[in-house]
């Protein structure tokens, strides 16, 4: 039986965005399991049947840290001996990548779920990071993307493995899982009594770790902007340090008691079905999950112009888009969406229809197995 063992830096990574690739993995046969930093998610996943090894992966560069995440996993792979080792994001691909091939492990296989180097980012910065992902690429067999844009921008830049330029498998969902019209008229009232939130008010959310770059701080001052409008907003997801800020912001104007900071969650589905708009205002992604589960509870939404955003929103179409940091910008397209109950609806119908045509997950885990089953094929062939 094949064993792959996916690296995440951290465990919601492999909690909502791999779970139900690694389920289907195992179900075709293979041995599936998971390394990442220390996570509340390690036991659920191991309830689920799931081996898990918590190594501490740093977020930021730190090169003690990292030698010693390193060390660490190589050790771990010395130990397990996976077939395939896949690494996801930028940090676990660094260290997961390097540690892999210092092990031995047969084939290595990394997903770009957005490159480290971005638009704003410093001339300096995205030469340097451009590097490196240039030169971990010798270190993958095959390098997947999540956005069809950062397979156009590997082949500028001259990223590729060793069996050639990324392969776009897309990102996708459980549309049976994130269905608008599940809950009941009833069940909907309840949760709204729960939060706090009237029945006749638009509910504007948003979900993200809560830092700078995700420009929760924009969405306020949006917000501030259209203060006369009838809304309440929802913003969920962990703290990174900016929470204090991003408080201070809100109670400077006034809008403590028009929006709930809800932290980590697992009823996101719920949050969403209460939902009328849904809002990324955030300055780098690599292919936004939360946008693909909106629109597939049909909720209008906004996000900003940049990469995998644009891929994930159909311009005036499923929703709005808008250059990052453009606050104003932002708080005139909420507006349109608040007053038009309607152009929310058409919106909302549309990014639906959207979800199901492109982001569907049982087809892109099947890409994946099908690479897998390729390149394990391959490897066999050339050890004989």
């Amino acid at each position: 039986m094949p064993r792959v063992i996916h690296v995440t830096t951290i465990g919601i990574t492999a909690y909502r965005a791999l779970l139900a690739q690694c389920s289907y993995f195992r179900q075709c046969g293979m041995e599936v399991g998971f390394v990442f930093s220390p996570s509340p998610e390690g036991k659920t996943l191991r309830q689920r049947g799931f081996p898990v090894q918590e190594i501490y992966i740093p977020r930021i560069i730190n090169p003690w840290s990292d030698a010693r995440a390193v060390i660490n996993l190589r050790n771990y792979f010395g130990v397990v001996r996976p077939d395939i080792v896949h690494t996801h994001t930028s940090k676990a691909g660094v260290v997961g990548r390097v540690a892999a091939r210092m092990a031995g492990v047969p084939l290595v296989f990394h997903t770009v779920h957005g490159f480290p180097f971005h638009e704003g980012m410093s001339w300096g910065k995205r030469l340097v990071y451009r590097q490196i992902e240039r030169w971990l690429g010798g270190y993958t067999d095959v390098m997947l993307s999540q956005s069809a844009e950062d397979v156009n921008t590997a082949a500028e830049v001259g990223i590729r493995s060793k069996r050639g330029g990324l392969v776009h498998i897309g990102n996708g969902i459980d549309l049976n899982e994130f269905s608008p019209g599940k809950h009941t008229p009833r069940q909907l009232s309840e949760i709204k009594a729960r939060l706090g939130i009237s029945e006749t008010i638009p509910v504007v959310t948003m979900i993200g770790r809560i830092n700078r770059e995700k420009g929760y701080h924009d969405l306020v001052k949006a917000l501030h902007l259209d203060r006369e409008l009838p809304w309440h907003a929802l913003f969920i997801g962990p703290n990174e340090d900016f929470l204090n800020d991003l408080m201070k912001q809100i109670d400077n104007f006034g809008l403590r008691e028009r929006i709930n900071i809800l932290g980590m969650r697992s009823d996101i589905i719920d949050l969403l079905a209460v939902s009328d708009i849904y809002v990324l205002p955030s300055y780098r992604e690599g292919m936004p999950r939360s946008l693909i589960e909106a629109q597939a509870m049909a909720l209008a939404c906004v996000a900003t112009d940049i990469r995998g955003c644009r891929e994930v929103v159909e311009k005036d179409v499923t929703g709005f888009l808008f250059q990052p940091g453009d606050h104003a910008a932002l708080a005139g397209l909420l507006s349109k969406l608040l007053l038009d109950s309607g152009l929310r609806y058409r919106m909302g119908q549309a990014g639906r229809k959207r979800v199901e045509s492109y982001f569907n997950e049982y087809e892109v885990a099947k890409k994946v197995m099908d690479l897998y089953e390729e390149t394990l094929g391959a490897k066999k062939t050339v050890t004989i």
